[in-house]
């Protein structure tokens, strides 16, 4: 029997984002609504104008959400999505006068996301842009009804191809323009009484709205802080939620350093002194961190949005330098700058047999595949090796070759033009693919990668729930398992597969987590041993410190497993 310590949350606060203004009738007071983003569950939360109080707080079962505020009614619609643990895709109004949250259910379509904010039209109607198909719904509130007018994006319609439908403004005949974002982008308008739909040249101005008796100025992506009048203000609502740990991996000074989604901030834990402390958040970027590793002093990582590559030195004091963006070379982290050639999200990393940190990138919006991006410490130069078809997830590497696991799909909106996830190895004295397969046929994406320093063959997961062992020197795959559950999916992956993190022990053994189970594969005899079950769900990420001593992201908590438990004397 093992034993799990639950070693707390190491980053508290997420996203905000919002600044809804809304007259409250019943209170008679100004509301500004917002929103605190995260894996936990979103907080929508209004203040008080006047005093910078929190007078409302509600939990909402959903990672993120867009509001609408209506003035006409004091109501505020709320459109969810990310859900924690269903789709969690729903229509939410909150009444000044119940002071509740109203569920009025999601369109009659499947396997849809709300895309951007609910759009109030004229009629009352509430219409709501769709993806990954790109379909427009509206709601009726006086008979609590909906209709789905399918997908609005012009023909061709290529299959497999993510399309955002996003409702922008009502024209003068009553029609509704929408922006539909893929590759290409066009506009086109609504007719919500024949269903018929019309491309537009380009997209009309949003209608003018009611212009308020002050001007209040929200500033909500670090706090939610605004400005009445031109005078700043200060809310006393305190951040709550937890965000996901996607990164962990050993520091050079024997720390367990990691990353977080959304709030871009940086951990570390002292096995020694029991510490964790949350570094803070670091000055580039302005999404995820999805990675971290070490190499000689430093500890790089990369982020999106934009791809950018960074290094940390814990020997010296904590700056980040944010006004700058992280680039002066006394910040610390200190940003190297972008990846380049399109590379948007820097999602796994590997030290090569020559040292430099080899990196699995996917790239920007509707842009296809991605690349394997390369970052040499001593010289800094960075070099990225470019795929066209397919995007890059996972990466290892031993000293032989470079191993990195392939996605069909690269920038969200592109059109994927193959459907299974390979494996590729790369010789970096030859700077090329030596060798590829596809370890799992019908699998698209390979999401984790890990060498054995027993038997030398390379372990992989695949989106399927499968993992698979593959011998370099025969170029083959010569075992499969299928695993009892899937992975964890991941907040800004565009896929909504589960990752299953697999790390080698120091026992030459693969240990993993899927959402809900930590594995240990035993490479002698072949056998998958679950261990003790964990104490939270939603398993992302796994690396070991000392021997039989692994921490595991859970959620937004950061979990110490002993493998063994110690005896306790008294």
């Amino acid at each position: 029997m093992g034993i799990y310590f639950d070693l707390g949350r190491p980053v508290i606060g997420g996203w905000f984002q919002g600044g809804w203004v809304l007259h409250d009738p019943v209170r008679g007071r100004d509301l500004l609504w917002g929103s605190e983003l995260g894996q936990e569950g979103a907080v929508l939360f209004a203040i008080d104008v006047d005093s910078g109080h929190v007078v409302e707080d509600h939990r909402i079962g959903c990672r993120e959400f867009n509001a609408t505020p209506d003035p006409q009614t004091g109501l505020l619609w709320v459109a969810t999505n990310h859900g924690l643990f269903q789709p969690g895709h729903l229509l939410l109004s909150w009444s000044p006068h119940t002071r509740e949250l109203t569920s009025h259910g999601f369109p009659p379509i499947s396997g849809q996301r709300f895309a951007g904010t609910p759009f109030l039209a004229s009629t009352g109607h509430i219409y709501l842009g769709s993806h990954p198909h790109g379909h427009l719904s509206s709601f009726e509130p006086e008979t609590g009804t909906w209709r789905d007018f399918g997908c609005l994006a012009p023909e061709p319609i290529i299959p497999g191809q993510h399309i955002w439908c996003y409702p922008h403004a009502e024209l003068e005949s009553g029609e509704i323009a929408c922006g539909i974002t893929r590759d290409p982008t066009s506009n086109v308008a609504l007719d919500p009484q024949t269903g018929e739909t019309r491309q537009l040249d380009e997209m009309p101005p949003a209608a003018a709205k009611a212009e308020p008796t002050r001007d209040i100025r929200p500033d909500f992506y670090l706090a939610a802080d605004y400005t009445v009048d031109g005078q700043k203000r200060t809310s006393d609502y305190k951040p709550r939620v937890a965000t996901d740990i996607v990164g962990l991996n050993v520091g050079p000074d024997g720390k367990i350093y990691g990353t977080t989604i959304i709030s871009m901030h940086i951990f570390c834990f002292d096995p020694v002194s029991r510490q964790l402390q949350d570094l803070g958040r670091v000055g580039w970027g302005g999404g995820e961190i999805y990675d971290v590793i070490a190499s000689e002093d430093k500890v790089y990582m990369g982020s999106y949005s934009g791809g950018y590559w960074a290094a940390y030195d814990p020997k010296q004091p904590w700056d980040p330098q944010r006004e700058a963006g992280g680039i002066s070379p006394t910040a610390n982290p200190r940003c190297f700058g972008e990846l380049g050639q399109d590379m948007n999200r820097p999602f796994e990393y590997a030290i090569g047999p020559d040292g430099r940190i080899y990196i699995a990138c996917r790239s920007n919006y509707r842009i296809p595949g991605g690349g394997l991006a390369r970052f040499d410490p001593a010289s800094e130069e960075i070099r990225v090796f470019r795929d066209e078809e397919q995007s890059f997830q996972s990466m290892t590497a031993d000293e032989r070759f470079v191993y990195g696991g392939t996605s069909i799909s690269g920038g969200r909106g592109c059109v994927e033009t193959t459907t299974e996830g390979r494996l590729v190895l790369f010789d970096v004295d030859a700077e090329a693919r030596v060798f590829e397969c596809v370890p799992i046929p019908g699998a698209d994406a390979v999401t984790s990668l890990a060498v054995s320093n027993a038997d030398g063959l390379v372990y992989g997961s695949v989106s399927s729930g499968q993992l698979f062992a593959f011998d370099v020197a025969e170029r083959q795959v010569v075992q499969t398992w299928e695993m009892r559950s899937k992975g964890t999916p991941l907040m800004g992956v565009p896929e909504t597969y589960g990752i299953i993190h697999l790390t080698c022990g120091h026992d030459g053994d693969i240990y993993g987590v899927t959402r809900k189970d930590v594995f240990q594969l035993n490479v002698s005899t072949g056998e998958i041993r679950y261990l003790d079950p964990p104490p939270i769900s939603d398993l992302y990420q796994i690396v070991e410190g000392e021997p039989g001593v692994f921490y595991i992201g859970a959620r937004g908590h950061l979990l110490e497993y002993h493998l063994q438990d110690r005896p306790h004397y008294r």
